[in-house]
């Protein structure tokens, strides 16, 4: 038994999640002891196959802009060509006649597709530089947790060590061992499943159609680069490009529409294509004997009961909770939780008491989690609703763009006093925000219970509509502290004229509703029938028409007339 120096940060667990808080807290005080515990034997292999393959603008301003990794990504991983989708599931047999969203431009915002293996690789190189010790192949058998230090055994080089540490993290994944010792496990209540695989191939969408028009659309090659998604009812399916030209491929589907055995093996997966989206089956076809690995995840949404203690210990990554794959929030959420815990260690180190700022965070990253997981609860089905997923994700996108980029990119949720206006009990921005969200997702679900005609032969450019390329164009803008609320309180208004446009044109196709309706987003709902909805027009909350807004808004929509009888009006 080896009895080892003790540290002030021991990380368990060194992928993406703990490497990536070694380097922040290395670079925010560089005279800080680490000790990071990583299960793998050697260096991670190219294209290594975990989920978080596609960074979205939070995470990729965390890795670009706090970690000070934008030369490095852009020089050793792939620019991303933003999300894109194709919908339309009635023309899985061809792509070019499938509702097509997405950049037709280049994204305002910098983000990436990343190689995970040479990330976390260049992310070992650049901590070890600060002097962070990591020990490849070591198992943690047992941890201690104490008021004044953490003892922790573990394997290494078949001998037992024991190390000692003021601070524990466990970014271990989703086996977590804090969540095991400490009975941390919350369900989250979104069962679905997922199989993913590789391919040593360059798969580009372009390729698959011949129409010179729909190739158009977008520059050669741009296609390639995004995060695509090919959308049917009760399912996803994901290609991603990798620097090495490899591809990663995967299935997300809700078991009330597909069951997990009809796709969790390889060959079942490519049966399932070949039922769901034959084209694509098609094209990888080709590709099968160049097969690198699959893998699967059965009821891969889970929660935690506590993110963070004033005992000094803290989950981060997939150790703590995990949603869906869909909008790629994994690195986000490593983003926003390693700043937390940064900061807390921080404190703590410099003789802040940090009770009370623990409690905070720990309510903060329950509150966004609470709020974003209602963006995928009980959504799958309308996955195949052509309609209703260009607003939903109209919606999603500004909604993410206006209120939590914004607040991370300007250092809001590690500054109390921000938080503190955010989140005051039922006038807080923050408060209003969310049941704005919950409001505008219960308007979708609502809405799938009507007839819904189905709508092809269409390429949107998502950068149209103004509000969403201001909004994604205004990331890159730094507010002072004294700045950034009125910022926040004028990008929610922005919001709260988007959600009362889109309501106002679904209840005018539902219920014949006025199109100059004043709309309160807060209070009228799809089910509250004509009259009801006429009588709440009339409160003084309720909003005007925002011509800027409308012009927007009319571009997303491209069905007939509708009625709750099923019956389309010529």
């Amino acid at each position: 038994m080896v009895k080892e120096k003790g540290y002030d940060v021991l990380i368990v667990g060194g992928g993406l999640a703990g490497l990536t808080l070694a380097l922040q807290l290395s670079r925010t005080q560089p005279d800080i002891s680490i000790l990071v515990l990583e299960k793998r034997k050697e260096n991670a292999p190219e294209a290594t196959h975990k989920v978080g393959e596609s960074l979205s603008e939070l995470g990729s301003s965390y890795l670009r802009n706090v970690l000070d990794l934008k030369d490095y990504l852009s020089e050793h991983q792939l620019p991303k060509f933003g999300f894109r989708f194709f919908l339309s599931p009635e023309h899985t047999d061809d792509i070019s006649r499938r509702v097509e969203l997405g950049s037709k431009f280049s994204n305002p915002f910098k983000t990436h597709q990343l190689d995970r293996g040479l990330l976390e690789n260049e992310l070992v190189r650049r901590v070890q530089e600060f002097g962070v010790e990591i020990v490849l192949g070591a198992k943690v058998i047992a941890v201690e947790l104490s008021k004044e230090k953490h003892l922790v055994q573990y394997e290494w080089d078949d001998t037992i060590h024991h190390a000692e540490a003021c601070w524990i993290v466990d970014s271990s994944g989703r086996n977590s061992f804090l969540k095991r010792k400490l009975d941390l496990a919350k369900d989250i209540h979104h069962d679905i499943n997922s199989a993913w695989f590789r391919l040593d191939a360059a798969i580009d969408i372009d390729n698959w159609s011949d129409d010179l028009q729909w190739r158009n659309f977008v520059d050669p090659g741009k296609r390639r680069l995004a995060t695509n998604h090919l959308m049917g009812e009760g399912y996803w399916v994901w290609l991603i490009p990798l620097i090495s030209g490899r591809t990663s491929i995967g299935i997300v589907a809700d078991p009330k529409f597909h069951p997990f055995n009809t796709f969790n093996t390889f060959e079942k997966a490519f049966n399932w294509l070949e039922k769901h989206e034959p084209l694509a089956a098609r094209i990888l076809s080709a590709e099968k004997d160049k097969l690198m690995d699959f893998k699967v995840m059965k009821s891969f949404a889970y929660d935690v009961k506590q993110f963070y203690s004033s005992d000094k210990w803290a989950v981060a990554g997939e150790a703590g909770a995990f949603m869906d794959p869909l909008y790629s929030p994994g690195s986000d959420f490593i983003g926003l939780s390693n700043s937390w815990i940064t900061d807390l260690i921080v404190r703590h180190r410099n003789g802040e008491n940090i009770a009370l700022r623990t409690l905070i965070y720990d309510l903060a990253h329950k509150e966004l989690l609470r709020g974003w997981i209602t963006l995928y609860k009980n959504m799958y089905g309308l996955f195949g609703k052509t309609q209703i997923m260009l607003l939903k994700i109209v919606w999603d996108w500004a909604a993410y763009w206006a209120i939590p980029n914004v607040l991370f990119n300007n250092n809001g949720y590690t500054n109390p006093e921000i938080l503190k206006q955010y989140s005051t009990t039922h006038h807080g921005i923050g408060r209003k925000f969310s049941i704005l969200n919950e409001h505008m997702q219960q308007l979708f679900l609502s809405w799938g219970e009507y007839a819904i005609e189905s709508c092809s032969d269409k390429q949107l450019n998502i950068f149209d509509l103004a509000c969403l390329h201001r909004l994604q164009s205004e990331l890159i803008n730094q507010y002072l502290p004294g700045e950034l609320m009125p910022k926040i309180e004028s990008n929610l208004k922005t919001l709260e004229l988007i959600a009362a446009e889109i309501f106002r044109l679904v209840s005018s196709h539902i219920h014949d509703t006025p199109n100059n309706m004043h709309v309160d987003p807060y209070e009228m709902k799809l089910t509250d029938g004509k009259e009801l909805l006429l009588h709440k027009s009339k409160s003084q909350q309720a909003l005007a028409i925002d011509e800027s807004i409308q012009m927007d808004i009319a571009k997303m929509w491209v069905v007939k007339k509708m009625t709750p009888t099923n019956e389309l009006v010529s």
